[in-house]
């Protein structure tokens, strides 16, 4: 079969073949004619199947990822009910049965910065473009001993599976 690069291309080296010396169409044009058409509608049904494949792709990675997201939810969740239920009980750690992975709860380890909404930081503990405040700097500051009004250091449990 033909590609349409080259009916294009003989399309045009044998257009003044295609016609007769009155400037009349010959029977040939017309076949070339039709041929082309043929090729062009090929190929744009080709394009929109394209299209179509794409679109379903997109789809495809939207329903995915969402699903994605409902499952790294669920692992926060149940992570956060192993957590609370093993400081309640008082345990923290755990082996599995046939020593496949551990439990472990690391009670008030990890630090980090809460930041109170609509409060405005100094430029010095904020960082630079667009401005906003700087956990790090405002971390720094607080165990310095300065007072910062809106923020604190607060510390949270760590549950790792490994």
């Amino acid at each position: 079969m033909t590609s349409l690069y080259q009916l294009s291309h003989d399309f045009r080296n044998q257009l003044d073949e295609l016609f007769d010396e009155n400037g009349e169409a010959t029977p040939a044009f017309e076949e070339f004619r039709v041929q082309l058409g043929n090729k062009i509608n090929q190929v744009a049904a080709y394009v929109l199947n394209c299209e179509s494949d794409a679109d379903q792709c997109k789809q495809a990675i939207e329903r995915i990822q969402a699903r994605r997201k409902a499952y790294e939810r669920k692992v926060e969740r149940l992570k956060g009910y192993l957590a609370e239920n093993m400081k309640v009980a008082g345990i923290t750690e755990i082996k599995a049965v046939d020593s496949s992975f551990v439990v472990k709860l690391y009670s008030d380890r990890d630090e980090s910065v809460q930041i109170d909404d609509g409060i405005a930081f100094p430029i010095e503990l904020c960082n630079v473009k667009p401005p906003e405040p700087s956990k790090l700097k405002i971390k720094a500051a607080i165990l310095a001993g300065e007072p910062i009004i809106g923020a604190r250091i607060i510390t949270k449990d760590r549950l790792v599976i490994k």
